[in-house]
């Protein structure tokens, strides 16, 4: 062989060795741009939750759907596997069958909540009521879009580990109340 052969095979090889380097950088480049795509639409898609909250100063519990993205979730579906009974009573409100469960929500806005009162603490944690009433361990489905794609997230509802707490007060609204109650006697007079 040669020198301008050994030479052209030179080139070829390193030529050959550029080309497998050029397409391991664009195959690491597909995967960043893929995770960077996927790290964009986590940060700006909906999330719809549901969680259960107290009425401060209360033992009032509140069901609240809550969109904690940030964007709007589209075409919103929400539905609970068990009926609920507004404050353990049979013959009261259904909250499974109200229209927010049973109808499409075409928007919920970024930070919006929606509540449902379920009812009174110590009348949901009665003795002796019916699971089928008043279910302590229940599920909320969430289907929606954005984006093109179809989300579908559940929410499991365990209000056991509410038994036996206590109402939160916030001392400036107990403050608050206090003014309120002096100026009403004030007035009177």
């Amino acid at each position: 062989m040669s020198t301008t052969d050994w030479l052209t095979l030179a080139l070829v090889v390193i030529t050959g060795f550029y080309a497998w380097a050029t397409f391991e950088i664009l195959r690491a480049n597909k995967g960043v741009v893929q995770a960077m795509e996927a790290q964009t639409e986590a940060q700006l898609r909906p999330y719809v939750i549901a969680v259960v909250t107290a009425r401060a100063g209360t033992t009032l519990l509140l069901l609240e759907i809550q969109n904690t993205g940030k964007s709007p979730a589209l075409d919103l579906q929400l539905r609970m596997d068990k009926d609920f009974f507004f404050n353990g009573e049979k013959g009261k409100e259904n909250i499974a069958k109200l229209p927010v469960f049973t109808e499409t929500i075409e928007s919920l806005s970024p930070g919006a909540r929606i509540p449902f009162i379920l009812g009174v603490g110590h009348t949901i944690f009665a003795a002796g009521i019916d699971e089928s009433v008043c279910p302590k361990v229940f599920s909320v489905a969430a289907e929606y879009s954005f984006g093109g794609k179809r989300y579908s997230e559940r929410s499991r509802i365990d209000l056991r580990p509410l038994l036996h707490s206590s109402a939160e007060y916030d001392p400036i609204a107990n403050e608050v109340k206090k003014l309120r109650e002096s100026l009403e006697k004030v007035l009177r007079k």
